[in-house]
């Protein structure tokens, strides 16, 4: 799928030049107010040129590690720069754990309810097929609360996944996920999702992309 823009709003391109909006171009342009109010706040406390560089350096971060992740289970030996050594080391448990390797960074569309998204990984962990996401953090999150949008993004790509493989990947849905949040210093903290927790997160973002298709006509 081919990537573009329109309005200033990141879509992908499909099958019979079908445009299909970003997941995270939607949850972006639908975030909460509390999350609004939350970076507002933080911006406010830490300072713009302070936030701006925090936000910089984590953006950075976070596609060092992806590519990172996705050379290794490519089997390629990727170098870890100094920027994501912590957080290479954070989530070799995890990478242990993974076996029958699907989908690495792969755009996945979704025809049926109508949007597109770059999933990370698809992959058996313990056995088990689950979506996987990878994040970094600079301290444990402890909570689901305070993942913010990320499990509506890990629905939102677990429904395109099984809307476009349907059972072909491991012989039935994908009913299972799981966030990881890579941290400096430490195992990475995990947060497994089953079927019951993805389908309640399901008409949240069902809501937030009918909003985004509201906001955008």
């Amino acid at each position: 799928m081919k990537r573009t823009y329109i309005n200033g709003r990141f879509y992908y391109q499909g099958k019979n030049g079908i445009v299909l909006p970003a997941v995270t171009t939607i949850l972006k342009d639908t975030q909460r107010i509390e999350s609004v109010a939350a970076i507002s706040n933080w911006r406010k406390k830490v300072g713009n040129a302070e936030a701006n560089r925090i936000a910089l350096t984590s953006r950075r971060r976070g596609e060092l590690l992806h590519q990172w992740v996705k050379e290794y289970l490519q089997g390629l030996s990727p170098t870890a720069s100094s920027l994501i050594q912590p957080y290479f080391y954070s989530i070799q448990p995890v990478l242990e754990k993974l076996t029958d390797v699907q989908l690495v960074e792969t755009i996945v569309p979704n025809y049926v309810e109508g949007y597109a998204g770059k999933v990370d990984l698809v992959a058996r962990y313990e056995g088990v097929p689950h979506i996987i996401e990878w994040t970094t953090a600079e301290e444990p999150k402890l909570q689901v609360q305070k993942l913010y949008d990320k499990p509506l993004q890990l629905v939102a790509y677990g429904g395109a996944i099984n809307r476009c493989y349907r059972d072909s990947l491991f012989g039935a849905k994908i009913v299972n996920g799981l966030i990881v949040v890579a941290l400096p210093g430490e195992d990475a903290e995990i947060f497994e999702f089953n079927r019951e927790n993805l389908l309640y997160y399901w008409p949240e973002w069902l809501e937030r992309l009918t909003s985004f298709v509201e906001k955008a006509a």
